[in-house]
């Protein structure tokens, strides 16, 4: 399995309400067919200018970190996939 490819898409003030005390640094996120955006909002009094990505990059392994633990009981092993697949009404090819 190839890596994702993790890179800062933009870097911009955030909008709405706090507008004036955030910014949203978007990560671009592509592993083959696998494309997408994750923004993450900081509050712009919380980091230095140069430690903002840093800071971002941070908080983005968190929430992917927080994301596997919620899902752990979705992972299936290889018997139970093979088990799934057995069991399918679709015609074979």
């Amino acid at each position: 399995m190839s890596k994702f490819k993790i890179k800062v898409a933009r870097i911009e003030r955030a909008s709405g309400s706090q507008a004036d005390s955030q910014v949203c640094i978007t990560f671009q996120i592509d592993r083959g067919t696998v494309n997408f955006r994750v923004p993450i909002l900081l509050n712009v009094s919380d980091y230095d200018d140069t430690e903002m990505v840093r800071a971002a990059r941070s908080t983005l392994h968190r929430t992917f970190v927080q994301l596997a633990a919620q899902t752990r009981d979705w992972n299936l092993s290889g018997k139970e996939l093979r088990l799934l697949s057995g069991i399918s009404l679709r015609a074979r090819k």
